[in-house]
């Protein structure tokens, strides 16, 4: 029996050809994609005798503020921003703020705009509604300003933009971070970013209507390289990532749902671009941020609201077993007055660790003050047990 030979026009095999060639470059990244590294902070003395210290930064005149974030400077100065306004989040006279604690005095400079609608617009070209949601980053030569612009109606329409600066006062225009092709909304920042030996950034961002969590890999001029999501069909967002290794990293991650659930974690190979499953604790909580860090000692500390229902317990509670189990909650902040008309609110941690070893926890308190508490490994381990 014969078989007819299909014969293919010269037309067909320039295309074929052309296919190829195109996917030539493609396939060349995937052999020499290789995985990123974390880089890891240098051990340093840790002190025996307990150490904590606790204040308010400067105010602001501003009705309002909230989601605060700190980061160290090359010298030694502390970098805190947050943002607010007069009525309350997505308005228009909603700005971001910083203020800069001196290494030497201790004293904190008076807080000042360093973002809002109006330079946002001008930088981005685009129509900016409100801003939101700073986090701050150093790479050792830069400070990193990552913030939500939100163009229209609420977070859901938010996108991430960014900024750097070499001194923390002055400040390059924002540009946008592209992580999707297409309208590019709905992702926010919130937990604390990572640098990577490259000198690329591990950004963690969330996805504010669909409800997951991804790490984009950024390299040093803030080009999107890589994406990688931690998957889960659970509403899980804000992810706060800790670098366990120079290659692995544990998120801890926000339930986000009108009824209680837990703080969440998931465990990471190759410097955050393969997640595995995720898992629950014992850490009950609804719709709240959290904070983690890793003592020296290798357990981790996870700052959160202790409560199923609201944000008036602010708690730190220890594990020495990779999350398997929790210690007793400590509260930071626990009110319990019975008048519900007001805003008793303790919430959005930061957790950051400095250059001397010692721990750094800013949060909101009732929406009108930013708290800093600062306290060594030693204090943890005599209170939390």
């Amino acid at each position: 029996m014969l078989r007819s030979r299909r014969v293919r026009s010269p037309i067909t095999r320039l295309l074929q050809v052309a296919l190829i060639a195109s996917a030539l470059p493609a396939l060349v990244r995937m052999r020499q994609w290789r995985a990123p590294e974390f880089v890891l902070s240098p051990p340093v003395r840790q002190e025996s005798t307990p150490f904590y210290e606790e204040e308010f930064l400067p105010r602001t005149a501003t009705a309002f503020v909230h989601g605060s974030t700190l980061t160290e400077m090359a010298n030694g100065d502390l970098l805190a921003a947050w943002y607010g306004g007069g009525g309350d989040e997505v308005q228009g006279d909603v700005a971001i703020f910083a203020a800069r604690r001196d290494a030497r005095s201790g004293r904190w400079s008076p807080p000042r705009a360093i973002e809002d609608r109006r330079s946002a617009e001008s930088a981005l070209g685009i129509s900016v509604k409100s801003v939101g949601n700073p986090v701050l980053f150093s790479d050792g030569g830069r400070v990193w300003l990552f913030y939500v612009a939100i163009p229209f109606g609420g977070w859901s329409t938010g996108t991430i933009c960014w900024k750097t600066s070499t001194d923390g006062e002055r400040w390059l225009p924002a540009r946008r971070l592209l992580t999707t092709p297409l309208l590019d909304i709905g992702m926010l920042v919130r937990g604390r970013a990572l640098l990577y030996r490259d000198g690329g950034v591990a950004l963690p961002v969330y996805h504010q209507a669909r409800k997951w969590s991804a790490i984009v890999r950024l390299d040093h001029e803030g080009a999107v390289i890589d994406e990688a999501r931690i998957e889960d069909r659970r509403p899980l967002i804000q992810p706060w990532i800790v670098a366990v290794s120079s290659d692995r990293a544990v998120a801890f991650l926000r339930w986000s749902s009108r009824t209680p659930g837990s703080v969440t974690m998931a465990n990471a190979t190759d410097g955050g671009m393969r997640w595995g499953s995720v898992f629950g604790t014992s850490l009950v909580q609804r719709d709240s941020a959290v904070a983690a860090e890793r003592l020296s000692d290798g357990s981790f500390i996870v700052i959160y609201n202790n409560t199923a229902w609201d944000r008036r317990d602010l708690s730190i509670a220890r594990s020495a077993d990779g999350g398997r189990s929790w210690s007793k909650p400590r509260p930071i902040e626990r009110d319990t007055t019975p008048d519900w008309n007001v805003r008793r609110e303790y919430s959005y941690p930061f957790l950051y660790r400095s250059r001397d070893g010692r721990i750094h926890l800013l949060y909101t308190w009732q929406r009108t003050r930013i708290r800093h508490l600062v306290f060594n490994d030693a204090w943890v381990v005599a209170e939390v047990r």
